[in-house]
């Protein structure tokens, strides 16, 4: 099968050049909607560039969209985008939690497929640790420990008003689950510095603790986790993909390698996030939808907001169901 036409929309500072460099390597991009988009176009080998999502859909025709708008604009932007036979891939939250449900049915009746997910999810040593886990070979967890710093970029989306970013938070929270399963609840705190502190527990009852800062300088920008397990062993993963798993002086697995000597649209997962959206692209008429958890992430998200504002724990609310008449509606008027 020859390579899909991907093409990008939306704020090219919200998004790695990783990521953007990948979706050269997975597919043929196609075109760019964003401001300053003449001059991502030579650096990332973009063939055409636009000023409008309409007539980048129309003159284009991609496969594929990756979409990085305003929250407030992701659920129109991806119906647009459906309607116009384009799956859609957002590298954070699709939009409200309750309107999952109806994007992944506007998805099924479209044919087309809608992925939300972060990069780090798609990480070498993420997808090491996730294997130790299901073999057993590290312990039943009792703790994790996420640290996550963002990029240092204005924020003025409308509807991502809160301490951090949603997508940031979106990021680990989807790891969380990812790794050790959905949260039941989450209590969360932020500080006049910018930083906001949670603390959770899973499904299965495993402590979960959460620091988020917004922003900070280039080598703390990143994701980092800590597990803890049964056995008393621990597995770390750092900012650069670095992966440790052991306990005293017995070592079952380890990723050494560093940014500086390997490429980082692999280590931190963008590449990997770009090449599982065109396998779901090729897949799309076997299984067409909202793909993996992004609805249980995306309510996890909005109860660790609520959590801040309400200052008490708070347990999120599943999805709520949408008919297939509404979404069929919904659909024809976007």
């Amino acid at each position: 099968m020859s390579q899909p036409t991907l093409a990008f929309v939306g704020d090219l500072d919200s998004v790695s050049p990783w990521l953007l460099r990948s979706i050269s390597a997975c597919g043929t991009f196609e075109g760019i909607c964003a401001d300053g988009g003449e001059s991502a176009a030579s650096g990332f080998h973009v063939r055409w560039t636009f000023a409008d999502v309409d007539t980048l859909l129309k003159e284009t025709e991609p496969n594929g969209v990756i979409l990085a708008v305003p929250v407030a604009n992701r659920a129109k932007t991806i119906k647009h985008c459906l309607a116009a036979g384009a799956g859609v891939l957002i590298p954070g939250v699709p939009g409200q939690a309750s309107a999952c449900k109806r994007l992944s049915t506007l998805a099924k009746l479209s044919g087309r497929v809608v992925l939300a997910a972060s990069p780090i999810r798609y990480s070498p040593a993420v997808g090491l640790a996730r294997r130790l886990l299901d073999s057993g070979q590290f312990g039943a967890p009792v703790s994790m420990t996420v640290h996550s710093t963002g990029r240092s970029h204005r924020r003025s989306e409308p509807g991502d008003d809160g301490p951090v970013s949603i997508d940031q938070i979106f990021e680990a929270v989807d790891l969380i689950q990812h790794l050790i399963g959905p949260i039941e609840r989450v209590f969360a705190v932020s500080h006049d510095d910018g930083a906001t502190v949670a603390t959770a527990s899973t499904a299965a009852g495993v402590p979960v603790s959460l620091v988020l800062h917004p922003c900070g300088p280039a080598e703390s920008v990143g994701i980092r986790i800590e597990m803890r397990a049964i056995d008393g062993d621990r597995l770390e993963i750092d900012g650069d993909g670095r992966m440790l798993c052991g306990g005293g002086s017995k070592i079952h697995a380890s990723r050494r390698g560093a940014l500086a000597t390997t490429d980082p649209a692999v280590e931190l997962g963008d590449h990997g996030l770009i090449a599982e959206f065109v396998r779901c692209l090729e897949a799309s008429r076997s299984g067409p939808g909202l793909i993996g958890p992004a609805a249980s992430v995306s309510a996890t998200a909005e109860a660790l907001l609520a959590s801040i504002g309400a200052g008490r724990p708070i347990v999120p609310k599943p999805a709520q169901k949408t008919s297939k008449t509404t979404a069929k509606r919904t659909l024809e008027l976007a």
